[in-house]
């Protein structure tokens, strides 16, 4: 009796929980059934007719094209399938995912919305998820559980997954994925899912890779978390940032997320010109004008593995996240480097910047070229996409070069002069020749490097050390003066006869010794290591796309442009400026101690010598200044490259340098009596003090000989034809 009173007691008590949880239960009320998608049907005659139909996804693929996923509802869900019922009209609202709450009433249902059919035609195909109601305004509170719809986005197509090689979606070979996105939403947190493909990235963002190797990837809603293993990075993605799918070719999971700042996720990120899944095809042969075509096998894929591997190699981890950017937008036009070019010889940085021997710049985009119709190449190579720069930001080649033909004219004049003077050919006269020759030398030589661009690589070569030995030699001789100049009053300590010619002839030799040997050591020197690298910190590069120092501007690359110049020149204006403030004390102590002498022979002799050295000191000291000058601005000019109109008005300084050499050793009335009394024109008594002129110190200023100054010297006209796009407004070759 007791066993039948206690199992009643159990049974009622099972009947109840068993109502109590089917109450309790989470009810979703869906408009089509599963594998159905809602379509609206209109037929606009006399009057409008709108209906809402439910069909299976393979018919609407086969009539419409559409490809869709309907809405996922996990299956602790109860599920009630259908229309709102007994409505005159139904009423369609477009559902917030991020907002709204499903309502378990029966004169609502819930869907995904895939097409608009208007009299047959498709009007949209525009997925998206809406509310069917019998009357819109009923706003009965419901006491039962409310569900939300969340969104999760596929990285790519149905039957398609995401191949983290070629950075593309790509067709699976095995239907190993067929349950992949249904298995994936299960592990979520949300209960009921609206599911679209693609990740729409801005055209200023990267969709950055994350790899379940490197993260600990996780969905909550319609929140994607993204946990480094590492710990150091911890990110939330909201609704429309990310997008999740599986690694073709594994079972493993990867997930796209837009981002600006690739520096968010430690991310290496590259630019890619054609959309994902097509790449360049030529238009013509021997040109890289080219347009985007879809790829159409595995040799035109997107691969970058000749910029990676180098970087790979050296950094082991930098590419644990990978992002890629597409498009590349050029208001000039763009152009395609053409690596047989030493110019164009590239390769991407550390920090993916993409660097040539004459730029450094994130502005680029990598594509592959397919050439294969082309009998001459045959071939698919990858290569970068550059911008033209706008012609406001170019240098007028043609007005440099104008302006630095009349200094070598000038410092070809002032040569003449003092060649042709026998009063000037004393032992300043000599150093004086020397120096101004290295100054023509290197201003020739870069005339005509400005004058055009340099076709052939050995020419441009030979320019380049032309320009270097110059200007090294005349910075040496400059040296050589400023030493002279402190010799003469430092060893002046009591008054001394003249030197004679024999003394000086020596000491010249000892002169030339030193500077033609520092010159031609340096130039060797550089020569060889160019020759024969040993490290790239060594290795100028002259002549490889540029007649000068084929580095880049404020980058490690340009370490051979400081080491074998910068820092050498700036040693010497260092010394020659010890020397001027030395010989500046020495003078103030000759002069004193000339000024003690009583008149006479020996007293006016001195006196008289101490002008003419004085004089030498003052110039000295001008020369000083030029080439000081030019040499600060040669430094700051490898820190700083803004504003430009600062540096366009040091460059017209440096360029009228042999004018300023010609104006302050020729144009003086000394040396026109003494030219016209060697020509022959001098037809009264000249005062013999003309005849011993002053002897003039001169330094033409170094000029900005840096990747500022020096590296525009090549014009890019011949890149005209390799064009890949320019505005419509732009003629093109």
């Amino acid at each position: 009796m007791w066993v039948l009173f206690l199992a009643s007691i159990i049974v009622i008590a099972e009947a109840e929980d068993i109502k109590i949880s089917d109450k309790q239960k989470l009810i979703f009320r869906k408009c089509c059934p599963e594998n159905q998608s809602l379509i609206k049907v209109t037929e606009v005659n006399e009057t409008l007719s709108e209906l809402y139909e439910c069909h299976d996804g393979v018919i609407l693929e086969e009539i419409y094209g559409i490809v869709s996923e309907p809405l996922y509802v996990r299956s602790s869900v109860l599920v009630k399938n259908g229309l709102p019922k007994d409505c005159d009209e139904l009423q369609m609202v477009t559902v917030s995912i991020a907002e709204t709450e499903t309502l378990p009433k029966e004169n609502i249902c819930y869907d995904m919305l895939v097409a608009e059919v208007v009299n047959g035609t498709l009007k949209q195909n525009v997925p998206k998820t809406v509310a069917l109601s019998c009357n819109q305004s009923d706003n009965v509170i419901v006491s039962e559980p409310k569900l939300k719809i969340h969104a999760f986005r596929k990285c790519c197509p149905r039957g398609q997954s995401f191949d983290t090689k070629y950075h593309e979606c790509r067709l699976n070979n095995k239907q190993n994925n067929k349950n992949w996105l249904p298995h994936q939403l299960d592990l979520s947190s949300g209960h009921i899912y609206e599911t679209d493909y693609g990740l729409p990235c801005k055209f200023d963002e990267y969709a950055v890779e994350l790899y379940e190797s490197a993260f600990i990837l996780s969905v909550e809603g319609s929140t994607l978390f993204a946990l480094s293993r590492s710990g150091e990075k911890d990110s939330r993605l909201m609704r429309g940032e990310w997008c999740m799918d599986q690694e073709h070719g594994t079972r493993r999971v990867i997930a796209q997320v837009c981002t600006r700042n690739c520096d968010t996720f430690s991310a290496y990120c590259v630019r890619k010109c054609c959309p994902a899944g097509q790449h360049f095809k030529l238009r013509r042969c021997g040109s890289y004008a080219s347009v985007c075509v879809p790829n159409e096998d595995d040799d035109a894929r997107f691969n970058i593995s000749t910029y990676l591997d180098p970087l790979q190699r050296e950094y082991e981890n930098i590419f644990d996240v990978m992002g890629v950017r597409i498009g590349l937008q050029c208001p000039a036009g763009r152009y395609g480097l053409n690596t047989s070019l030493p110019q164009d010889q590239h390769h991407l940085t550390r920090n993916s910047y993409l660097e040539t021997p004459t730029t450094l710049t994130h502005n680029y985009c990598l594509e592959m070229f397919d050439r294969r119709e082309c009998p001459e190449h045959n071939d698919v190579i990858v290569s970068g996409v550059l911008c033209f720069l706008p012609a406001t930001l170019t240098k007028d080649f043609r007005v440099s070069f104008v302006i630095i033909t009349i200094s070598s004219v000038c410092l070809a004049l002032t040569l003449i002069v003092y060649s042709v003077l026998p009063e000037l050919r004393n032992l300043h006269g000599r150093t004086l020749i020397c120096h101004v020759s290295m100054m023509l030398l290197a201003c020739a030589c870069l005339a005509r490097v400005q004058h055009s661009a340099v076709e052939d690589y050995r020419l441009c070569t030979l320019l380049g050390y032309g320009i270097y030995f110059g200007f090294v030699a005349a910075f040496s001789w400059l040296n050589v003066m400023c030493f002279d100049i402190w010799y003469t009053f430092g060893s002046v300590r009591t008054v001394q006869p003249l030197r004679k010619s024999a003394s000086e002839r020596r000491r010249f030799l000892w002169y030339s010794l030193y500077a033609w040997s520092i010159a031609v050591m340096l130039t060797l020197t550089m020569f060889l290591l160019d020759r024969y690298p040993i490290s790239a910190v060594l290795d100028a590069n002259i002549g490889n796309g540029a007649c000068w120092f084929g580095s880049v501007q404020n980058t490690q690359s340009d370490w051979p442009h400081y080491i074998f110049f910068v820092v050498p020149m700036g040693i010497v204006t260092c010394v020659n400026f010890i020397l001027w403030l030395l010989t500046s004390r020495h003078c103030a102590q000759v002069k004193s101690e000339v000024h003690r002498l009583q008149a006479g022979s020996v007293g006016d002799r001195a006196k008289r010598r101490f002008r003419i050295d004085r004089a030498k000191y003052i110039l000295t000291g001008k020369l000083w200044v030029v080439m000081g000058a030019g040499w600060i601005s040669e430094l700051l000019s490898t820190i700083v490259s803004e504003p430009q109109w600062l540096w366009n008005i040091v460059d017209l300084f440096n360029e009228l340098q042999g004018v300023f050499i010609f104006l302050i050793l020729v144009v003086k009335p000394k040396l026109y009596y003494l030219i016209r009394k060697r020509i022959g024109y001098s037809r009264t008594p000249i005062d013999t003090r003309l005849e011993k002129p002053d002897a003039q110190n001169n330094a033409a200023s170094s000029g900005r000989t840096s990747s500022t100054f020096l590296s525009r010297t090549i014009s890019s006209d011949e890149r005209t034809n390799m064009r890949i796009s320019l505005p419509n407004n732009i003629k093109q070759p």
